[in-house]
């Protein structure tokens, strides 16, 4: 699917989510070119669960949760606004790494870490997919991308549990 055609389906998808609202709506965007899937033979997953409570009236709980037996970066974005497109989101910028191994974003296998945001810090949350591996500039394979939208897939109080599992 080329970019633009992306781009566009997400716009369709996030307005969706605004126009039906009451239940927890999360849009889900496969990489380009691996499908979500990653090296060879691989079957890398990455799901969302939005609970209510958990957090106080003004947060957002974050879970973050590595179900595989290697290092994972969860790549994990909040913006303090609405974003038009993925690209929007996921920049170094909007890139959040305070939690995991040495406050760097990274969790070790079978790890599990959370951390709680304001909720007028968190409009937009959303995960890369996660890059899994040792070498995760060369990563053994990667996640589907997950984004949710304050009022729309969590509200604040809620809990969001981001798994990353082979």
């Amino acid at each position: 699917m080329s970019t633009s055609k992306t781009l566009g389906t997400l716009a369709v998808l996030v307005a969706a989510c605004f126009l039906v609202g009451g239940g927890a709506c999360v849009v889900s965007v496969d990489p380009a070119g691996n499908g979500g899937g990653g090296g060879t033979g691989s079957n890398y997953t990455t799901t969302v669960n939005v609970t209510h409570g958990g957090a106080d009236d003004n947060a957002v709980k974050i879970i973050v949760v590595n179900s595989t037996g290697e290092t994972l970066d969860p790549e994990i974005y909040v913006s303090t606004e609405a974003v038009i497109d993925t690209a929007e989101l996921f920049t170094d910028a909007r890139k959040y790494t305070s939690f995991g191994v040495g406050n760097r974003g990274l969790l070790g296998d079978f790890d599990t870490d959370s951390f709680t945001l304001e909720c007028a810090t968190a409009r937009v949350i959303g995960t890369q997919g996660g890059l899994f591996g040792d070498d995760l500039e060369n990563p053994d394979g990667v996640g589907q991308q997950r984004i949710l939208v304050l009022d729309s897939s969590y509200t604040c109080g809620d809990t969001i549990t981001f798994t990353f599992s082979r």
